[in-house]
């Protein structure tokens, strides 16, 4: 996709390590000018145009993060809304601020995100909106808890809200679901065994990457979608059409059964 997206203007949020950064990078490669948005800030070998540290459940930080990405680098054509969190608990355990805090980051982190950016896409005569779900959104979260399930499943909503709403203006609202994804992460907090097991559960034989993530946004960003709005892509190697997942091994893993 070299070229693609050249002269464009693209905020990935999350955009540190796993599919931000791989998002990060494709964009760079297509030949955007992109706009990191991190928490933790990005490495140097992040290929961003501009980089700024913003928790995105901080309303007032995005919107100052908006204004100078704008401000520094003409405009905004692209978001995409990656930044996540998710606890592994169950109802019981779950605690409340941890309950508070995944809703505030997963879910209103995009809403903060996307109403911060609509001026600026509107005064570009329009653009693309890629919001990161999960396909926990279309059932439950197997290694997260409720809080991950029910902010993954209200991101969806707001994709289709926002699809309808903002069609008027010419920006389209599109979201992918990915299914499991091999982040350093998952890399840090799995066994080798624990993810050999996984990639036993994907219909097609192996983990996602997070570059196959990228390259689903990429396109629902892109001119290819031009008709394309309010729209979900799985990209789970055929996890949603199985069902695959251990149950009695969810249930001990939270203390649910002996």
């Amino acid at each position: 996709m070299a070229g693609a997206f050249d002269g464009k203007v693209v905020i990935v949020t999350g955009a540190a390590r796993g599919i931000g950064a791989a998002t990060a990078r494709a964009f760079a490669a297509a030949g955007a000018r992109v706009a990191a948005l991190d928490l933790r800030g990005v490495g140097p070998d992040l290929p961003a145009a501009a980089v700024h540290a913003v928790d995105v459940a901080d309303r007032a930080a995005v919107d100052a993060a908006v204004a100078a990405v704008e401000r520094d680098l003409g405009g905004v054509d692209v978001l995409v809304n990656n930044a996540g969190i998710g606890h592994a608990a169950s109802l019981e355990t779950l605690a409340d601020d941890a309950w508070e805090r995944s809703l505030s980051v997963n879910l209103g982190g995009p809403f903060n995100c996307l109403r911060a950016t609509v001026p600026a896409l509107r005064r570009r005569g329009g653009g693309a909106v890629v919001n990161v779900a999960s396909i926990a959104a279309h059932r439950m979260s197997y290694h997260g808890g409720p809080d991950y399930t029910a902010a993954k499943s209200g991101l969806l909503g707001l994709t289709r809200h926002a699809a309808f709403e903002l069609a008027v203006h010419d920006i389209r609202v599109n979201a992918v679901c990915p299914g499991p994804v091999l982040t350093p992460l998952v890399e840090e907090s799995t066994t080798a065994e624990e993810r050999a097991v996984t990639a036993k559960l994907v219909p097609l034989g192996r983990w996602i990457a997070p570059e196959d993530v990228a390259a689903a946004i990429l396109f629902l960003a892109g001119p290819g979608a031009a008709m394309c709005t309010g729209a979900t892509l799985d990209v789970d190697g055929g996890m949603m059409v199985s069902n695959g997942t251990p149950y009695a091994d969810y249930a001990r893993r939270r203390g649910l059964v002996a």
